[in-house]
């Protein structure tokens, strides 16, 4: 049975916009067709470590994986292009997260879908907003649209051009 996917991009070291471009090959090998590309955007780096600017996008997906054997694979991608899980919230070259998949929810130790943040970052709901504004989450039952109307996050995210 296919599943929506959506997977969200992350980095702030080397040349992000190649890594993501390298990185759409290996996961519509893997994870699947991927259906709909947001805009990329730039943010502010998020937490508690003093680091350059990021770049994200969310991407649709369509896969007939299931949501561990996603993540697997996501993993191995990460590793793919040079991650290096050293500190929480650290600067990255690729970073890969389940955002939502389908209307499943999991909370297990490894791995939480709804991605448990959501609500909480703006550089993740700007995409998704923009790609999906009347999906709703399956926990709050709140659009897109609306949990970025309420998220509290005041960092800049802006398109990149």
């Amino acid at each position: 049975m296919t599943q929506h996917l959506f997977l969200s991009l992350g980095g702030n070291l080397g040349n992000t916009r190649e890594i993501f471009e390298g990185a759409y090959p290996h996961i519509e090998k893997k994870i699947g067709k991927i259906a709909v590309y947001s805009s990329i955007y730039q943010t502010e780096a998020w937490g508690p470590i003093p680091q350059a600017d990021f770049l994200n996008q969310v991407l649709l997906v369509s896969t007939s994986l299931k949501p561990e054997a996603c993540l697997t694979e996501l993993l191995e991608i990460e590793r793919q292009f040079g991650r290096e899980r050293k500190e929480r919230w650290g600067p990255r070259t690729l970073d890969l997260d389940i955002l939502f998949y389908g209307d499943v929810i999991i909370a297990a130790s490894d791995l939480s879908i709804p991605h448990p943040r959501i609500a909480e970052r703006k550089f993740i709901l700007t995409p998704l907003a923009e790609i999906a504004p009347l999906f709703e989450d399956p926990t709050s039952r709140k659009s897109m649209t609306a949990l970025l109307a309420a998220c509290a996050d005041e960092s800049q995210v802006n398109r990149s051009v």
